[in-house]
């Protein structure tokens, strides 16, 4: 990561809402720059990106260059394939070229504007399955005994954050393979299982699975004991 100009103000911290732009390019060994083909840009639609940092929102390379910026500061940085798309593909579309499964890419930052985090009274996790977002596919909804693979990322769940994301624990995109299991069955925990059912191809949903359908009493080495667990889920292909 480069630092091209330092801005003013406060740095951005993790919670707090950024708007920036961006531009994004293949990463090129054979350019001084390493900028290859354009891949996409705020800049080109005269437009700015508004999000919140530090708490998984966004690409995990965007975050991790975002965090620290000042208003009117600039950055360049090189984003391996798991801090970028990871095994995901897109299309060329118009101008902009095609990124292929586990590309480098290169992106220029400027920061517009850094709000404070606003401090959320700590509202208490559900204790039933529940959807915060819903994202319809295509296709044939899903039911028990299919055979499906998709994107995922959980986090322990925060009461204190507008999105419930807290501390990241495990994701697929930045292990770069989709997760295939058979619903209904003993591959994942039962909340992760039930929170498919009715989901379509390329659908995403967020939920909140309460600890007795996750890891309950006992968690794992990454997950504490009684956890409520968030998770945002993509369905990649079902048969």
């Amino acid at each position: 990561m480069t630092e091209t100009a330092v801005g003013t103000g406060r740095a951005a911290a993790a919670g707090d809402i950024v708007t920036f732009t961006y531009v994004g390019y293949l990463y090129d060994s054979t350019k001084s720059d390493f900028k290859g083909q354009k891949v996409e840009s705020s800049v080109d639609t005269n437009s700015t990106f508004t999000a919140t940092v530090g708490v998984g929102a966004i690409l995990p390379g965007w975050d991790q260059t975002l965090l620290g910026m000042q208003a009117g500061g600039k950055r360049t940085a090189i984003l391996p394939a798991n801090l970028a798309y990871g095994a995901n593909t897109r299309d060329a579309q118009g101008i902009y070229a095609a990124i292929a499964a586990n590309s480098p890419l290169v992106y220029d930052f400027v920061m517009v504007n850094v709000i404070p985090q606003v401090t959320i009274p700590n509202q208490p996790p559900p204790t039933v399955l529940t959807v915060v977002a819903n994202t319809p596919g295509t296709g044939t909804a899903i039911v028990a005994g299919k055979q499906i693979t998709v994107n995922y990322t959980g986090w322990l769940y925060d009461g204190t954050r507008p999105n419930f994301k807290g501390a990241q624990f495990d994701s697929s995109l930045t292990k770069g393979v989709p997760l295939g299991f058979t619903v209904g069955g003993n591959g994942v925990i039962p909340g992760f299982s039930t929170a498919v059912i009715g989901m379509q191809v390329g659908g995403s949903r967020t939920v909140i699975i309460p600890p007795d359908q996750a890891y309950g009493a006992a968690g794992t080495t990454s997950i504490p004991p009684n956890a409520t667990l968030v998770f945002d889920i993509t369905v990649v292909t079902s048969n």
